[in-house]
């Protein structure tokens, strides 16, 4: 009898280690590398110059001019769409190829692309239901905010659309409100409650609940295998199981690829330890570890190796995918031209705020066309924001925190003849000078790059003291246009003073390189500073009407023939020199008029996309070296 007890003490004790601990070491992903990689064919083709997207946006425009007719433009349209996963763009260009009768010659080819489209629709998505397109066009076209969108579900409660997609591992949702504009790390912490089990975890991120949503899964997978929870079935369990178990780990590794915070943890929510849904946080002791911590619960040796590479800043920073949904990185999607930036480090390390701000995604809508905007007529564009204020044309770069959802603005101007002459002094000044020295220069240069106070200090401190020299140094450039020579130099110094230091600006009358939507933020952000600067020194009756009248910013701009007393009577009436696109002439006998002078002084070949220096707020070498005296 003692040996039977020993015997069922023995089997017991194992009983009860199988149900606090499974075995799940057999349940595994079966995700490989190429899913977040280009297809095969990409790898020989060659790279275009200014990346992907504006490759395809090319291939586009070529096919609407040659009506879908010409057989290589097709397949290259169809390659690229294929590249950037932009699957909706490629099923059109199929469809319409297939019903022109457009014969192509790589029949295997183009049999696996209409493969790879179908496959995408056979994945289980809620991205293609009713509710979800509603959500959609509100986001696209009525400005709602994505990341306030609050979403039904049966477990957890208070969760956003990213939690939401990332819980229930659906890629193709998640994927979808990212490029609309959603904060990777964003926690939502006063979301309205519909319905739930239990409360959302404390601090929680879509990518924690990604990582919850597979551990949970898999222990569930595990445990139902062996015949326990009575053969559970629902999307824990059963035969959605797999299925939802590996869309948590393709959306876990794919938020990582994207820029997201590695670092959270997981910690229970007031009152709900013990509740069943966190049972397996128990099991695991997930308390207080970080999605680093736990990365090989995962199941996935792929998760575990994008975490510990993405957990550099050097790696992320290069490999850092683009939030179009190509899953490709920014430089070879859509930031491709070297003039494009995409990410935006802060100095400093402030709690709550994401340390690395990335570019907002290219296909959300721009900002300038919802309520975020501060047009003159929010509703003068539907664009996305790669079509609207994303190249150089723009003069403002978008950059969004992830632990916020904030949208941070840093303007910059187009790079100048004034610009490249003030790059042609500093050469000079470098000449002679030993590496260490050019070394220290060039980083206190830096230095005062990434500072707006330093730098508008430094304008406004040169407009002062130079006056009508000082103004034509830093404002007008030697453009005989330009008549703000004649406005009061401390009044110019004192409204730009009164900006916002990210978004001051030195305001010019010839802005014939000024995009329209561009120019009126500027011309009503100087006028509104310009009556806060009266305001401030107590300015008032016919003084201050003076003031206004000789200092107000006008969005109509003169004739480029100095000899021309014309000025636009709507915006942006003037045609630009065909040439460099630089300088606007009422009449085609003014611009000949001018030529003799313009071709010597201005005119260099350009685009209508003007290359910029990329320096945030317009910042000139000439500034940074009279504040180096």
């Amino acid at each position: 009898m003692g040996k039977k007890s020993r015997s069922s003490k023995k089997s017991k004790a194992a009983n009860n280690g199988h149900s606090r601990v499974p075995l799940v070491s057999d349940i595994t992903s079966n995700l490989s590398a190429s899913s977040f990689t280009p297809p095969s064919f990409a790898a020989e083709l060659p790279q275009p110059a200014e990346g992907w997207a504006r490759e395809l946006r090319k291939l586009e425009k070529e096919l609407r001019d040659t009506h879908y007719q010409d057989a290589a433009i097709v397949l290259s349209a169809a390659k690229a769409a294929r590249i950037m996963r932009q699957f909706d763009v490629l099923e059109k260009i199929l469809t319409k190829a297939e019903s022109k009768g457009v014969e192509i010659e790589d029949q295997k080819l183009w049999a696996q692309l209409n493969e790879d489209v179908a496959a995408l629709k056979r994945v289980k998505t809620s991205v293609r239901s009713d509710s979800m397109k509603q959500i959609i066009n509100g986001v696209m076209k009525e400005g709602m905010n994505v990341d306030k969108v609050a979403f039904e579900d049966s477990t957890f409660i208070g969760m956003n659309c990213l939690q939401f997609a990332a819980t229930r591992g659906d890629v193709q949702l998640m994927e979808q409100f990212i490029k609309m504009g959603a904060a990777l790390d964003f926690e939502a912490s006063e979301m309205p409650y519909f319905s739930g089990i239990v409360q959302k975890p404390k601090e929680c991120t879509a990518l924690l609940l990604a990582v919850n949503g597979a551990i949970t899964t898999r222990n569930v997978m595990s445990v139902v295998a062996r015949g326990g929870m009575g053969g559970m079935g629902g999307r824990f369990g059963g035969g959605e199981a797999r299925e939802t178990y590996e869309g948590c780990v393709e959306c876990a590794i794919q938020l990582v690829r994207l820029g997201a915070d590695t670092s959270v943890t997981f910690q229970f929510p007031p009152g709900c330890e013990n509740h069943p849904i966190y049972q397996t946080w128990h099991v695991w002791k997930l308390e207080g570890k970080s999605v680093r911590d736990v990365a090989s619960l995962v199941g996935s040796d792929l998760f575990e190796k994008t975490v510990e590479e993405f957990s550099k800043m050097e790696h992320q920073i290069e490999h850092v995918n683009c939030r179009c949904g190509s899953r490709l990185p920014w430089k070879l999607c859509h930031a491709g031209k070297p003039t494009d930036p995409y990410y935006l480090a802060d100095k400093n390390d402030e709690k709550g705020v994401s340390k690395v701000k990335w570019r907002y995604s290219p296909l959300a809508p721009c900002h300038c066309s919802t309520s975020h905007s501060r047009l003159v007529d929010p509703a003068e564009t539907k664009k996305i924001h790669f079509k609207c204020c994303w190249d150089e044309t723009a003069h403002r770069e978008y950059y969004q925190c992830d632990k916020t959802s904030e949208i941070r603005v840093m303007a910059r101007m187009a790079n100048t003849p004034f610009h490249r002459e003030a790059l042609n002094s500093m050469n000079k000044i470098m000449q002679g000078k030993s590496e260490e020295e050019i070394s220290k220069y060039m980083e206190n240069a830096q230095q005062m790059m990434n500072d707006p106070e330093v730098v508008i200090a430094s304008r406004c401190k040169i407009i002062r003291e130079g006056g009508s020299l000082g103004m034509q140094t830093i404002v007008t450039g030697d453009n005989p246009c330009s008549k703000l020579c004649s406005w009061d130099s401390e009044v110019y110094a004192g409204i730009m003073e009164t900006m916002d230091p990210d978004l001051s600006f030195c305001w010019k009358d010839v802005h014939w390189t000024l995009p329209k939507a561009e120019l009126l933020k500027r011309v009503s952000e100087w006028n509104e500073a310009l009556e806060q600067y009266c305001d401030n020194i107590g300015l008032n009756g016919s003084e201050r009407e003076d003031i206004i009248k000789l200092h107000t910013a006008s969005e109509y701009a003169p004739c480029g023939n100095v000899n021309c007393d014309k000025m636009e009577t709507s915006v942006k009436q003037f045609k630009k020199c065909s040439r460099c696109f630089s300088v606007a002439y009422c009449s085609p006998a003014c611009q000949k008029a001018d030529w003799k002078y313009h071709k010597k002084n201005w005119c260099r070949p350009g685009t209508r996309e003007r290359q910029t220096d990329g320096t945030p707020a317009g910042r000139t070498l000439q500034e940074m070296l009279a504040n180096f005296g």
